[in-house]
């Protein structure tokens, strides 16, 4: 699923990871490749740990319940601080590797300054994207409740 994520927003990878376009980044594009049941959640940085406590076991997961207790059993997060020059909208300039979750392309121009924390230990790399130009089938809208696939368009023979 890809999302435009814009500077002082997030994307909440289940309970696990949080992904935040930071500083004057300008907006870019973020295609995740995770698995169906794990549940993706755009929203504000400045709410994103509150969110987090309200909802985590619930409308994110994994970790599975009991919520906040499971949280806790997982441990402290640490954050690793990212630099992607984009090379356009046309493909992906890098994949951001999520050791054992899977892993996010980011396309765009410019500079992309991208916070991903994670619990401690796993790890976090950045390396060339594995599919460049998927970014266009897999792109979303974000209602502010939930997250809808744009429809594909059908072509028609005569």
């Amino acid at each position: 699923m890809t999302l435009r994520v814009a500077t002082g927003k997030c994307v909440l990878i289940g309970g696990l990871v949080k992904v935040e376009v930071k500083e004057d980044s300008k907006p870019f594009l973020l295609t995740f490749y995770v698995s169906n049941d794990i549940k993706l959640h755009l929203t504000d940085s400045s709410k994103a740990d509150e969110f987090i406590e309200k909802h985590i076991g619930e409308s994110l997961s994994p970790p599975l319940s009991p919520g906040l207790q499971r949280m806790q059993q997982i441990g402290e997060w640490e954050s690793h601080d990212l630099s992607i020059d984009g090379g356009g909208w046309k493909e992906a300039a890098a994949d951001i590797s999520i050791r054992g979750l899977g892993w996010v392309a980011v396309t765009g121009a410019g500079c992309a300054r991208i916070r991903v924390s994670v619990p401690e230990k796993v790890g976090v790399s950045v390396r060339p994207p594995l599919m460049p130009y998927d970014i266009w089938d897999s792109a979303a809208s974000f209602t502010g409740g939930r997250t809808v696939m744009k429809p594909k368009s059908r072509k028609r023979s005569n």
